[in-house]
């Protein structure tokens, strides 16, 4: 299995942005997320931000794909100014920065939370770290919040499926993996089997995951469309050992193949390449959720109410639609008749944005 290392990139913070038309012409790029210590988290801009400039230059219905992929993806250091719609501006640069994938977390009423954006194991120490925080607590319940997490390791997904189950995974069949007819023909016809690594993480010194452990007999999970591969691994990995794993959102991507990494030499240049080369089961012997997985309960939170973007409140308050879903359903209270929206989205609708932040699921 490859570890990958912290990789700098070229960064202003933004975990993903939503595109939102507001008038004819005109469109804001709604901040979904953003990474701690980046220069957007430095600057003040949080969720729920609704950038309308670049520049002075105004976002529009011709322009919205270009401006996107300058916040999201730049290419290179630069430094730029954007205004929000409530008219505040903000300096922020690009320079490269570790991204780290552990967007926020806490713990209320003994409910822990965790948004993860990305499954990228030279961030596992911070990973376990939470979650030896969430077992320190006595957490009774568990919401991980995978909205906009396109995958990454398989590895990182061992760790947080490990810890969630705790002492229920111990010993138990993690995955097993189907390569193509030549591969499975020289491996028998058996497929390689993956043990959950609670006893003994490798990529933290095959340390015990014990200190982390949970043994939660159930966990929440919100989900979109955008969460694939790795953290559908998660899911199908939990629900193979009798984990109940409840779905809050929309369909998840349906990604349940992977990739390893091949090297390849031309000349004097090398090439590191991460074909297709295997599809994920779970100890029950599933692996077919090319489709996605189904919400348990659907919720848009793009479009929670059926007719427009109403705007995204803070991670881990009850005015994210989400997540007051997964504390209703908790606590038994019902938390969306006191859920207070933005009161000038009325004629705001969400475009649907580039499928560029799909990470997959690598070995």
């Amino acid at each position: 299995m490859q570890k990958r290392k912290k990789t700098l990139e070229y960064n202003y913070g933004f975990v993903n942005l939503l595109p939102v038309q507001y008038s004819e012409t005109l469109v804001f790029l709604a901040v979904q997320g953003v990474h701690k210590e980046s220069s957007a988290a430095k600057a003040g801009i949080k969720r729920g931000v609704e950038i309308t400039e670049i520049n002075n230059q105004k976002i529009t219905t011709s322009n919205w794909r270009n401006s996107y992929s300058k916040l999201w993806k730049p290419s290179s250091t630069s430094t730029i100014e954007v205004k929000d719609r409530e008219g505040n501006t903000y300096t922020i640069d690009s320079s490269p920065i570790y991204a780290n994938p552990i967007i926020y977390n806490q713990v209320d009423n003994n409910i822990g939370y965790l948004v993860y954006s990305a499954f990228e194991s030279g961030f596992d120490q911070e990973l376990f770290d939470v979650f030896k925080d969430f077992k320190t607590k006595e957490i009774s319940d568990l919401i991980l919040d995978l909205r906009y997490n396109g995958g990454g390791d398989v590895t990182s997904a061992n760790l947080i499926a490990s810890c969630i189950a705790g002492e229920a995974c111990k010993n138990e069949v993690f995955a097993t993996y189907r390569y193509n007819d030549e591969r499975m023909k020289i491996l028998g016809g058996q497929r390689p089997i993956k043990i959950f690594e609670y006893t003994k993480y490798a990529n933290l010194n095959n340390i015990s995951l014990s200190a982390g452990g949970l043994n939660l007999s159930r966990v929440f999970c919100l989900v979109t469309n955008n969460s694939a591969s790795a953290s559908e691994l998660v899911i199908n990995s939990l629900r193979g050992i009798g984990i109940n794993v409840i779905l809050i959102g929309t369909t998840t991507h349906g990604k349940n193949v992977g990739m390893e990494g091949v090297e390849l030499t031309a000349g004097t240049d090398k090439y590191l390449l991460f074909p297709i080369t295997f599809q994920a089961y779970n100890a029950k012997g599933f692996g077919d959720f090319e489709k996605g997985f189904t919400p348990n309960y659907e919720k848009d939170e793009d479009n929670p109410n059926g007719q427009n973007f109403e705007g995204y409140g803070e991670f881990g308050t009850n005015n994210d639609p989400l997540y007051a879903q997964a504390i209703s359903l908790i606590t038994g209270s019902d938390l969306a008749s006191t859920i207070t929206r933005s009161t000038n989205q009325t004629k705001c609708k969400a475009i649907a944005k580039p499928n560029l932040n799909r990470i997959g699921m690598f070995k």
